[in-house]
């Protein structure tokens, strides 16, 4: 019988750098659109105003409860 090549510590810490790169890849991804960072600003203005509810008052308003 011969021996795995990674070990299951190794496999494990593997997918983690991998989904970590992928997540590096996709930050980027949002980072360089430039309508898509506007709208994040905007909603984090939007947020600090006080322009916004929390999900729970919106369910109150629209009788989702």
């Amino acid at each position: 019988m011969s021996k795995a090549l990674l070990t299951t510590e190794e496999r494990k810490l593997l997918e983690r750098a991998i989904n970590l790169m992928e997540e590096l890849v996709e930050t980027l991804e949002v980072m360089q659109d430039e309508e898509l960072m506007g709208d994040l600003k905007e909603a984090l203005k939007e947020i600090k105003e006080g322009k916004v509810k929390s999900l729970s008052e919106l369910m109150d308003a629209t009788s989702l409860r």
